[in-house]
C-alpha cells in the first residue's frame, strides 16, 4: 500500500513540476513520449551507474570516506544526467524545434526520472509516519521536500535540452552535472554548512525554475517569433 502511495505522490509531484513548462507542447506526442523515456532512463542510469561503480573499484573504494562517496555521487551525477537528456535531445532533433519545445521536452524527461527515482525514498518516508520518533507534521514536510527534488531533475534537464536547440549545449551538462552532484552530496547529510538539505534543494531547483520559465514565455512569446 505505501508503495502505490508512493507513485501516486511521485506522479503528482512530477506532473505539479513540469506541466508549468511544457506549455502548448502538451498536446504534442513526443512529449509524453518523453517523460516515459525519462522514467525509463531512471532504472538504466541505476544499473549504468552500478556497473560503472564495478569497473572502478579496484581502484577506488566507493563504500567508504569522503574521495569514496565523491566519486560515487560524481558517476551517479553524470550516468543520469546524460540518459535522462538523451531522448529529449533526439526529440528536438527529429524536426523544427524552438527553445520553449526543447525546454518542455527536457522537463518531461526529467519528470519521468525523477519520478522513478524517488518512489521508493518516498516510501520509506510514508513508513516512517505513526512512528514515535516522527509526528505526522515533520514526515509531510519530509515528503513534501522531495517535490524540490523532482523538480531539480525537471529544471536541469530542461536547461540541457533547451541549450540543444538555442546553443551551449556542453556548458548546460557541465552545469546539470554540477547540480546534480551537489544535490546528491547534500543528501548524505542531514545539513550543508548548517543549512537544512531541503532548503539548499528548493533555492537551487525554484531559481533554475524562474529562469527557464522566463525562457519560455519570452520563446513562446509572438513577439520572439516576429
Amino acid at each position: 500500500m505505501l508503495q502505490y502511495t508512493a507513485i501516486v505522490i511521485a506522479a503528482v509531484f512530477a506532473l505539479v513540476g513540469f506541466l508549468p513548462l511544457a506549455g502548448g507542447s502538451v498536446r504534442r506526442p513526443l512529449l509524453w513520449l518523453s517523460l516515459l523515456a525519462g522514467a525509463a532512463a531512471g532504472y538504466f542510469a541505476r544499473e549504468g551507474t552500478q556497473v560503472a561503480l564495478d569497473l572502478i573499484s579496484p581502484y577506488i573504494d566507493v563504500a567508504a570516506g569522503p574521495v569514496g562517496a565523491a566519486t560515487a555521487v560524481l558517476i551517479a551525477a553524470a550516468v543520469g544526467e546524460l540518459l535522462k537528456a538523451t531522448p529529449a535531445l533526439a526529440a528536438v532533433s527529429m524536426g523544427s524545434a524552438d527553445e520553449a519545445t526543447g525546454l518542455a521536452y527536457g522537463a518531461a524527461a526529467g519528470a519521468g526520472f525523477g519520478f522513478f527515482v524517488t518512489q521508493h525514498v518516498l516510501a520509506m518516508a510514508l513508513g516512517l509516519i505513526g512512528s514515535p520518533f516522527i509526528t505526522p507534521l515533520s514526515a509531510g514536510l519530509a515528503i513534501f521536500g522531495w517535490f524540490f527534488r523532482i523538480l531539480a531533475h525537471i529544471v536541469t534537464t530542461a536547461n540541457v535540452t533547451r541549450a540543444g536547440v538555442g546553443g551551449g549545449l556542453g556548458g548546460a551538462l557541465f552545469l546539470a552535472w554540477m547540480i546534480q552532484f551537489i544535490l546528491g552530496m547534500a543528501e548524505r547529510w542531514p545539513n550543508l554548512a548548517g543549512v537544512p538539505i531541503v532548503v539548499v534543494t528548493a533555492v537551487i531547483s525554484l531559481g533554475m525554475f524562474g529562469y527557464l520559465w522566463r525562457i519560455r514565455s519570452r520563446a513562446a512569446s509572438p513577439a520572439a517569433g516576429s
